[in-house]
């Protein structure tokens, strides 16, 4: 199955220098020799002037594997953004120094292997805590995964869209830093084990977001061919309902094979949309079935209600069919504008640049931790503007073997101020700023009672 599972893309700025720079993985002749290294992964850096730069060598990045999904984190707390390549065969985890089957196998071919969830032991060190963490479950075929407080509790719980078999909703009961990792599974009673007619689904990516703007965080999921993608709206805390069809979702997906997915406001009116990547696993079209296929943009017209937009109005990227596969979310111009990575199966990646011109102001925001993790992943920030009160979190992981820039944009319409900004950081701290400035980049730094403007581009 690795086959067609293609390679995934991670927006990070490894250098932080303010611009989001872009690895993307790719895989390499089979079976796999240590000493071929005549394909490699792709880091490219963010040069700030409308172009990127090849520093995979500079940068001392030689992986040679089959690689799938990657992510990124600050797993050391230096301030600098890691790399974990998933790969067919080893994975591999890079500390930033600061300086040919004609027919693919099934996932119901085969047994699932077992989640592993590692613990950081602070030193650069990690320990495989899976016995006895919760996580542990017959049968997971995972593929996409998201780390998002997702209960309301306040801490980072883990979703799990598994492959041809029921969703994981992994909720964190760990009761305090250093204490053992706790986790329940729940995820049949939440709600987003199965869509509403109690059937599993192929599942690949995920998005993760407040859609109906009830300040609660919702999950999108998408599915194989001939079977819709999924939407679950959070009803109350903790608990999901599947609301495809009432949010106009279902028709447009039927079609389809989705794999990456993710919410973005790019009109920047309050209302986060939804892009998706798709593309088939098997070439059966002397069969009439579908291979290549388009990208599709839904607007968010309020309340969680979509529209799939034409894809002549989108521009001519839209127009075009491909093996869509990884997808990650980043504003690489610094335009204010969020801006999307996509990886194929069997043809380069693309970079598109959001150029809608009747855009709302904006406030985007990236995090420093200081009681938290310095990354500050789970941060839930709550904008209040005159009667409205938007809400976005911080999450990790989301989309398809990818990992999205790690900032935060609220889209304010024709919201001309910010009356109160109120941050929930990952360590439980409370902290407001009022009016802060808005259409400017801001750095808000834990413990510190103003937001620093970032300079322009």
């Amino acid at each position: 199955m690795f086959e067609f599972s293609g390679g995934g893309c991670a927006a990070l700025d490894f250098d932080r220098d303010g611009w989001p720079d872009l690895y993307f993985t790719q895989g390499c002749r089979w079976p796999v020799r240590e000493d071929d290294f005549t394909r490699l992964d792709r880091l490219y850096r963010n040069l700030g002037t409308g172009s990127f730069a090849d520093v995979t060598q500079a940068a001392g990045l030689r992986e040679n594997r089959f690689s799938g999904g990657v992510t990124s984190g600050d797993f050391d707390n230096d301030g600098f953004p890691d790399l974990y390549v998933a790969n067919t065969g080893a994975n591999r985890l890079y500390r930033n120094n600061g300086d040919g089957s004609p027919r693919m196998c099934m996932p119901f071919h085969f047994s699932g292997a077992q989640d592993q969830i590692y613990l950081n032991l602070g030193d650069g060190r990690f320990r495989n805590v899976t016995p006895g963490s919760g996580i542990e479950v017959e049968d997971g075929k995972g593929l996409g995964v998201v780390a998002a407080d997702l209960c309301g509790r306040g801490k980072l719980d883990l979703f799990v869209a598994n492959d041809t078999v029921m969703n994981s909703l992994f909720e964190n009961r760990t009761k305090g830093p250093g204490g053992p990792l706790a986790f329940v599974e729940s995820g049949l009673s939440r709600g987003v084990a199965l869509n509403r007619d109690g059937r599993a689904e192929g599942c690949m990516g995920i998005a993760v977001g407040d859609v109906d703007g009830d300040g609660r965080q919702d999950l999108f999921v998408t599915n194989f061919h001939l079977e819709s993608n999924t939407l679950y709206l959070q009803q109350s805390p903790g608990t999901f309902a599947d609301r495809t069809r009432e949010s106009g979702l279902v028709q447009s997906s039927l079609s389809m094979l989705g794999f990456g997915a993710q919410f973005l406001d790019a009109d920047m009116d309050g209302w986060l949309d939804l892009i998706v990547t798709n593309g088939h696993i098997d070439d059966l079209r002397r069969y009439g079935r579908p291979y290549r296929m388009p990208m599709q943009f839904y607007a968010n017209r309020g309340q969680g209600r979509f529209a799939e937009l034409p894809a002549e109005t989108l521009g001519p990227f839209f127009q075009q069919k491909a093996l869509g596969r990884g997808l990650a979310r980043l504003d690489w111009n610094r335009d204010g504008r969020e801006d999307a990575a996509i990886s194929f199966l069997d043809r380069p990646a693309a970079l598109l640049t959001n150029t809608t011109r009747d855009v709302g102001n904006r406030l985007s925001m990236t995090f420093s931790g200081v009681s938290s993790p310095r990354d500050a992943t789970g941060a839930t920030v709550r904008a209040k503007l005159g009667k409205r009160t938007i809400v976005r979190q911080l999450t990790g992981g989301g989309g398809y073997q990818a990992a999205n820039q790690q900032h935060v944009v609220i889209g304010l319409g024709s919201a001309s101020e910010v009356a109160r900004l109120e941050v929930r950081w990952p360590s439980g701290r409370r902290q407001v700023f009022d009016n802060p400035p808005i259409n400017h980049e801001l750095l808000l730094v834990e413990n510190e009672p103003k937001p620093f403007p970032l300079a322009a581009p």
